[in-house]
């Protein structure tokens, strides 16, 4: 891993090979600029967001399933004031996505939109299952809230895979397989750490 503490960044190997893989995939098409450029905007959106309520960025890390930036604020975040930080990375990408289509950047348009629309399906680490956390949460309290996540994540990342693997027999077309299953991963990364830190809290007690 390395780290640079005073500029708040932290980048993992396995960023540095998937992006190697990308740009390998990406040679002699030229869609890789633009989904980096829809990508840096998305996470602008989050920060813009989040610094308008209040928040103070501690740290951006980069690893093999994407970025993730870790926020500090004053006071706790109401449910709807994270939504609203979660929506906002989607929203930028609207934005952009209509600038460049009037700009005639058809590409980066449909990359845009694909970006946000991509962020709101409701798998961790994407901002649609956090929205949906969010949303039951007051209903369900914290803990369902957050077992019926990784329910919904684990259910529909499953039945991409499955799409998948169907797409590539049909149309030997890997697209779609290579990103659900980079999807899984990061669900079952994100829950495994999650189980670890739980156990070092317990081992604390």
């Amino acid at each position: 891993m390395w780290t640079r503490p005073e500029a708040k960044w932290r980048v993992s190997a396995g960023f540095w090979l998937v992006l190697g893989v990308l740009f390998y995939l990406d040679e002699g098409v030229g869609l890789l600029p633009w989904g980096l450029l829809a990508c840096l905007v998305h996470e602008l959106g989050h920060l813009g967001a989040a610094k308008c309520l209040g928040g103070h960025l501690e740290q951006v890390s980069l690893t093999a399933v994407g970025a993730e930036m870790t926020m500090r604020y004053s006071r706790t975040l109401s449910y709807g004031e994270d939504t609203v930080v979660a929506l906002a990375g989607p929203a930028a990408n609207l934005v952009l996505g209509g600038l460049a289509w009037a700009g005639q950047l058809y590409v980066l348009a449909a990359l845009s939109v694909g970006v946000g629309a991509f962020n709101l399906l409701p798998i961790r680490p994407l901002d649609g299952a956090r929205i949906f956390r969010n949303y039951i949460s007051p209903l369900l309290g914290p803990e369902r809230a957050d077992r019926w996540e990784t329910g919904l994540s684990a259910l529909v990342v499953g039945g991409l895979v499955g799409v998948g693997a169907i797409v590539m027999g049909a149309y030997a077309n890997v697209t779609l397989l290579l990103t659900s299953t980079w999807l899984f991963w990061g669900v079952v990364r994100r829950e495994t750490l999650g189980w670890w830190q739980n156990k070092r809290r317990k081992k604390g007690k």
